[in-house]
């Protein structure tokens, strides 16, 4: 029971701005206590011989339901004017049948808590509060000055409702300190993450490689990108790439050892960050990223989706700054793509490691299998070309860290 009170409470609805969670949360919680309030108060004007306000009451209670409603239902406004309009009526009631010293007047600032903490506009503000001002007076004006009679004395109500009125405000102020904080860490995090991976995105990954370039942190660098991935969207649509690429975050999270930094860098390219490293354990880490993605590929509809990877590995001894690392790194991706794909490069050009296949898929068979044509053969080959060239025009034009041209 407490876990579906919780998923309640959490639920939010559909298209809530981000800038109304916090009030959504925090006012459905005052709303609820608003509503056991009204419930209490039934029984306890019954007591009191107060049928008029035990009725009101329950009406009142019924009317905090349908605010509930409207404001789950993201009616956000229409739902406080009706949960503050029937408190500031009940307080008003109550101020002018048990009088001043009964501490129903104290209500009247949780109403005004309830609108000036709202993203309401400056005027409507205004404008409310005049109107619960002239509420609270004229309340003040007909009601007797002190509480006669009854089962309790006047103090007794007097601190009932003060301690009503301190709790709520305070678990008001409490709830919205909480959400604060709450929403201000998940929007860091949303800042700091890529939202199709959930993997650092750009700059984030480059802030990290900045602060321990600065401070002398000794790395490695792996870039990473999936090979023919134009032609596994142009193939199979976009909702398949963007599950190629999920996949690749998955697997790199979990390839990488606790303190590794991973985030995705631009479309498909990738960038891991591997601190107090040397270039056996990099090549080591880099080449465990092939064998899971051939023992696991990503899988859309029930179907694999046969993809593979090229990794460009450089370590920071090699080089005199952040940038070139990041270039030497980036060029030896391409040439891994250059030679064949599939592979990961860690020293020069013609210096390899890993797997040397020439694609992603099987070579295609010949005529005599039932396979591919001459004809067909021809074609997929100019295909390939026409990838690569695209490929190397891309990262020409929209590569984030190098406009080196590919050596071949």
């Amino acid at each position: 029971m407490p876990r579906v009170i919780s998923a309640w409470l959490r639920h939010e609805p559909r298209l809530l701005a981000v800038e109304h969670r916090r009030f959504y949360h925090a006012y459905l919680w005052v709303y609820l206590m608003l509503m056991g309030l009204f419930v209490v108060w039934v029984p306890f004007f019954t007591l009191f011989n107060e049928s008029r306000l035990a009725f009101a009451s329950g009406i009142m209670a019924l009317v905090s339901v349908l605010g509930v409603m409207l404001h789950r239902a993201h009616q956000l406004t229409l739902g406080l004017a009706l949960m503050m309009s029937a408190l500031t009526l009940m307080a008003w009631l109550s101020v002018f049948c048990f009088g001043l010293s009964a501490g129903y007047e104290y209500y009247f600032f949780i109403v005004m808590a309830g609108i000036h903490l709202a993203p309401l506009a400056a005027r409507v503000r205004v404008v409310t509060t005049l109107m619960l001002f002239m509420a609270a007076v004229s309340a003040l004006m007909v009601s007797p000055v002190l509480h006669e009679g009854g089962v309790l004395s006047a103090w007794v109500l007097q601190s009932t409702n003060l301690f009503a009125v301190f709790l709520m405000m305070v678990t008001f102020l409490w709830r919205m300190l909480a959400l604060t904080e709450h929403f201000e860490r998940q929007y860091l995090k949303d800042a700091s993450r890529d939202e199709l991976t959930e993997l650092l995105n750009r700059r984030q990954i480059l802030r990290h490689a900045e602060d321990w370039w600065r401070d002398g942190v000794p790395c490695a660098v792996l870039m990473l990108d999936a090979d023919n991935f134009k032609r596994v969207n142009d193939l199979h649509g976009h909702a398949v790439g963007d599950e190629v690429l999920r996949h690749l975050g998955r697997l790199l999270t979990a390839t990488l050892r606790q303190g590794d930094r991973a985030g995705r860098v631009g479309g498909e390219e990738f960038l891991v960050l591997l601190p107090r490293i040397g270039r056996t354990e990099a090549i080591s880490v880099a080449g465990r990223m092939p064998s899971l993605l051939a023992k696991s590929p990503p899988v859309f509809a029930g179907t694999p989706v046969p993809v593979t990877v090229s990794i460009g590995v450089a370590i920071s001894h090699e080089v005199d700054s952040l940038d070139e690392l990041m270039q030497l790194a980036d060029r030896r991706l391409y040439h891994a793509k250059h030679n064949g794909r599939d592979q990961v490069v860690a020293g020069g050009e013609h210096e390899m490691t890993g797997l040397a296949t020439a694609d992603a898929s099987p070579p295609p068979p010949g005529n005599d299998g039932g396979g591919l044509g001459k004809a067909e053969a021809v074609e997929e080959g100019a295909r390939d070309k026409e990838d690569d060239r695209q490929e190397k025009q891309r990262h020409k034009d929209s590569s984030p860290f190098s406009r080196t041209p590919l050596v071949g």
